[in-house]
């Protein structure tokens, strides 16, 4: 019975004191103690007492000068009929003068002998002197020592784990960045507050027992079962991993996980470093390099097809003038009427391959819109994709950056081209118009439409509904900054043509800002 209340008992003064109370009432003794080795190594510290021993409570004995002692050093047990006479007796340790009868026992540790337990009858008032302990009362005590000693290692070592899960869960709940304990199978058991705002939870106590899949945390590449069975070998994870929130809003994050000392064989700690700001910024960078390195492959097409394009007209032109017959004219015209437009599509792209701007400037809407279309028109006509353009004359002058707004038509166009493609009508249709102090651009197209569910998520970065080769989910988050920055607004409506639209509203430049004409 006393071995299991020892190994049950991680405590180190509940394991003392129910062992010393249980080994009195066995060998009829009227007190016990134990005495332990402390920071100053000539000393003994008395840890704890029962019975009449209390006379010893807080008591430090010297090591070279004491039975007691002499059993720690000797790693030898003790058995005396009187202790007040023996030859390393120290009186002022028994106060009342009534301890007798003795016996004590080391306790020997893997590290080595870490103290010792005494015995002792006391004479009592009015009776004969204590019976002595006899040899098998010592080789029980003994045997006490021995599950005494083990179970100051497993307290101790039950101490340290607790410390270390102690320092692990104020790591936790202390880091800037979103940490989590979970066990193996992914449930958590502890989550900090960046951690809550990351997932989008409002506390840790609604995501304790929840699986790290149920909060929206998913990694891109294998499954989490495998990613959490990866540091049981000692090799942490890392890799990067998607969180998806209540709101529906994506945060894509590093990730390293890995077992954490103090919180048991099971338990992994899971760092997570959101990256999205930073990715966003870097990708955008990217788009606008691959926009600019496009423009100046742009620029150098358009000067070259302007030369013999101007060659074509002029011999289409002497061709119409020099012939009578009524045919070759007619196809002298032709020729000249379409070297125009191309012409026109050439400065459309020059003016696409311009530098972007730097200082806000008064911009004509009808003008980027015009451009685009003249683009983008004859090569959607032979996909079968009408493509409409209305365009409201009287329409003032946005101010902004001209290429950048730009950019939100041929996001917004590109868009409506990718969801029309293949489907019959296929329409896509462009409409600026004049509003009290504002521009409205719209967009609308003959598509499926955008499901309401994830309406309110379309403007996040990297939400997107193509595959990753066909989009990286940054188009509309790209529109909504530029058109939020100059003031204005954007949003989705149902269209008429069955799909969806987009409006742009962009309020009006005032009339003393030098105008920009794209053009």
């Amino acid at each position: 019975e006393l071995s299991r209340w020892l190994l049950a008992a991680p405590e180190r003064e509940l394991l003392l004191r129910y062992t010393l109370q249980s080994v009195t009432s066995l060998v009829d003794a009227q007190g016990a103690y134990v005495t332990l080795r402390g920071a100053d190594p000539e000393t003994l510290r008395v840890a704890s007492t029962v019975g009449q021993c209390v006379e010893l409570e807080g008591a430090e004995i010297a090591i070279d000068a004491s039975a007691t002692g002499r059993v720690i050093r000797t790693g030898e047990p003790f058995l005396t009929d009187n202790i007040l006479t023996d030859a390393g007796a120290q009186p002022a340790l028994s106060p009342s003068g009534m301890a007798r009868a003795a016996m004590i026992a080391p306790l020997r540790t893997s590290s080595g002998v870490a103290g010792a337990v005494g015995v002792v009858r006391y004479l009592r008032t009015g009776a004969d002197e204590p019976l002595p302990f006899t040899l098998m009362e010592l080789q029980y005590l003994t045997a006490v020592a021995a599950y005494i000693a083990g179970g100051l290692e497993l307290s101790e070592a039950v101490s340290g784990a607790r410390a270390a899960a102690e320092r692990a869960h104020a790591m936790v709940d202390g880091s800037p960045l979103p940490m989590a304990l979970v066990d193996r199978s992914g449930r958590v058991q502890q989550l900090n507050q960046a951690a809550c705002r990351l997932l989008g939870i409002p506390s840790e106590a609604q995501a304790l027992g929840t699986h790290l899949e149920s909060l929206g945390l998913s990694p891109s590449e294998i499954s989490l079962h495998l990613v959490l069975a990866r540091p049981r070998d000692g090799s942490p994870w890392h890799g990067r991993v998607l969180v998806t929130q209540p709101s529906g809003d994506r945060r894509i994050c590093d990730c390293t996980i890995t077992g954490l000392s103090g919180v048991g064989p099971d338990g992994l700690l899971v760092a997570l470093y959101d990256r999205t700001d930073e990715l966003r910024a870097q990708r955008e960078l990217i788009a606008r390099e691959k926009l600019a390195t496009v423009g100046e492959i742009a620029s150098g097409v358009a000067h070259e097809v302007n030369n013999p394009l101007a060659a074509i007209r002029m011999e289409a032109e002497l061709l119409g003038r020099a012939s009578k017959d009524p045919d070759t004219s007619t196809t002298a015209a032709t020729i000249t009427r379409e070297v125009d437009r191309a012409a026109r599509i050439v400065r459309s792209l020059l003016r696409l391959a311009r530098r972007a701007d730097t200082t806000p400037t008064r911009v004509q809407m009808n003008d980027l819109v015009h451009d685009v279309a003249e683009i983008r028109q004859r090569v959607l006509r032979a996909e079968s994709v009408q493509f409409r353009t209305t365009l409201d004359q009287s329409a003032p002058a946005v101010l902004g950056l001209g290429q950048e707004l730009q950019q939100v038509v041929i996001n917004l166009v590109t868009n409506a081209e990718y969801v029309v493609r293949g489907r019959n009508p296929a329409i896509v249709q462009l409409r600026t118009q004049a509003r009290e102090g504002w521009v409205r651009f719209t967009v609308d197209d003959s598509g499926p439409g955008i499901p309401r569910e994830i309406r309110g998520r379309i403007f996040d970065p990297f939400f997107t509904t193509k595959s990753p080769d066909e989009g990286t989910g940054l188009g509309l988050a790209i529109c909504q900054r530029v058109v939020t920055e100059v003031g204005g607004k954007i949003w989705l409506e149902d269209s008429e043509l069955g799909g969806a639209r987009f409006v742009v509203e962009l309020p009006a430049a005032p009339e003393h800002v030098e105008t920009r004409h794209i053009g």
